[in-house]
């Protein structure tokens, strides 16, 4: 029977949280409670893995590897898949399982849960032995931006998603000095996920890095953000400082909003109401709310239509508190008819005034017209930002003509 054992690392505590074994019987993945664990009175997954129970099996949904949503949280998708899959054809495993996917992530992955093969894990060691030589490897790489990138392309260390993007340390006091990440702050570096362009086009490096600051110019919770240019191709590099890391070396519990619901993230079935609603029920602080809703309008008004359920995140600390995480993934994007994931009240495209209205009616957001005012005004920015950072004329036009869009149909109801 494979099985994996399943921790949770603050930084200075390491704590067993359980076990997490396929069933040839159910043909499903089974996690079960450490024992000693429910005496920590800590929730990994409220809603879905709660203590009350000590044993859950898995629904079969791909999306999630057929894993429960705190571990699929765990794994990349498409591109980290792809450098994974390179990494296990090396030991001649074509077909691997989502266990030996964990087993590969290890103590590496974003946010606190670790996983350690148990010693019914056929292969596990092996598995793990490629996983630290890989990172071993890694651990030497450091130089300017594109001698870093350009060796972690080569040698595989993606952090997931549909392009190029990398775990490395960057220099406080020289953003383009990197290395790969140790995990932690220390020697003056900072933890980030660098974002690397393709084929010499780097305007969506460009886009997200303006989208991140018309955000905190918004009043929303972010990350510091960078854009790093390089030397050589003089192409810019977007990196977003990682919030699963605290300057003390802690680090906090990191579970999506799809990993949280337990849901797949490529339906277009979420809507705002439930993501507030989550917030609401986990956090139990209005601020955090009205945090989300900010987010909900920001998305509408910069036609960020990638607001699915895996691009929202929540922290939990040592102590079990739970809050909404930093925004992230925020930049523009476009779908067939403007259609987001994430719906407002019954509209997936072109949200008017009184739509957000009603939702914040729903969460008793009182101030709610001033914040989507706020959130207006600072894209108005938009085009002069872009135009310094000479962003394509041709995106500009594009991109700026969705805002002005999304504007002047929000703005006919104030």
């Amino acid at each position: 029977m494979s099985s994996i054992n399943v921790h949770l690392d603050f930084g200075d505590e390491d704590i067993r949280v359980g076990r997490l074994y396929f069933s040839e019987d159910s043909g499903r993945y089974i996690f079960s409670y450490d024992p000693e664990f429910i005496a920590y009175k800590l929730e990994i997954s409220p809603f879905h893995l709660n203590t009350e129970k000590r044993m859950y099996s898995a629904l079969r949904r791909e999306a999630l590897y057929y894993l429960h949503g705190v571990f699929a949280d765990s794994l990349p998708d498409r591109w980290g898949c792809m450098v994974q899959d390179a990494q296990f054809e090396t030991i001649g495993i074509t077909s691997p399982t989502a266990l030996d996917r964990l087993a590969f992530v290890g103590s590496n992955g974003i946010g606190a849960l670790s996983y350690r093969p148990a010693r019914k894990f056929p292969g596990g060691g092996k598995i793990t032995g490629l996983a630290e030589i890989r990172k071993a490897t890694q651990r030497i790489i450091k130089g300017d931006v594109e001698e870093v990138s350009n060796q972690l392309f080569k040698c595989g260390g993606s952090a997931g998603g549909a392009r190029p993007k990398y775990l490395v340390d960057m220099k406080e006091s020289d953003h383009e000095k990197l290395r790969y990440t140790q995990g932690r702050r220390a020697d003056g570096y900072v933890p980030v996920v660098l974002k690397v362009p393709a084929k010499d086009d780097d305007r969506y490096q460009k886009i997200e890095y303006i989208h991140s600051q018309i955000a905190r110019n918004a009043g929303l919770d972010i990350p510091k953000t960078h854009l790093i240019r390089g030397r050589e191709s003089e192409l810019s590099f977007f990196a977003i400082e990682r919030f699963d890391i605290l300057p003390d070396g802690g680090r906090y519990h990191v579970h999506t909003l799809a990993g949280i619901s337990d849901t797949d993230f490529t339906d277009r079935n979420h809507s705002a109401s439930e993501f507030l609603g989550t917030i609401e029920r986990l956090t139990r602080e209005h601020g955090q709310v009205v945090e989300g809703y900010r987010r909900v309008v920001f998305n509408y008004v910069g036609s960020n239509c990638d607001d699915h359920t895996k691009n929202f995140s929540f922290l939990m600390d040592r102590k079990g508190k739970w809050t909404l995480a930093p925004a992230y993934d925020i930049g523009y994007s476009k779908s067939a008819h403007d259609q987001h994931y994430m719906s407002v009240v019954s509209t997936r495209s072109k949200a008017t005034a009184k739509d957000f209205e009603d939702l914040a009616a729903s969460f008793n957001i009182v101030d709610w017209k001033n914040m989507v005012q706020e959130i207006l005004f600072a894209f108005e920015k938009w085009p002069v930002m872009a135009r310094e950072l000479e962003v394509p004329e041709k995106n500009i036009r594009e991109i700026g003509g969705k805002i002005m869009e999304n504007a002047r149909i929000i703005r006919k109801g104030l």
